[in-house]
């Protein structure tokens, strides 16, 4: 059972590592970033219509 636990810390550093990537990736320090698709504007409807009064 005693090589039970380096395999966890091994396994901890990993998922440490992997999640630092990540982050870096996702806010642009790592490479491009995430590039999110450009929205279609929608035209803004008005609260309240003038034909119901």
């Amino acid at each position: 059972m005693s090589a039970v636990a380096p395999i966890v810390v091994l396994l901890l550093l990993v998922a440490a590592v992997v999640a630092v990537l990540m982050v870096g990736v996702a806010t642009g320090r790592i490479g491009d970033g995430i590039g999110l698709p450009a929205r279609p504007h929608r035209a803004r409807r008005a609260k309240r219509s003038r034909d119901l009064r």
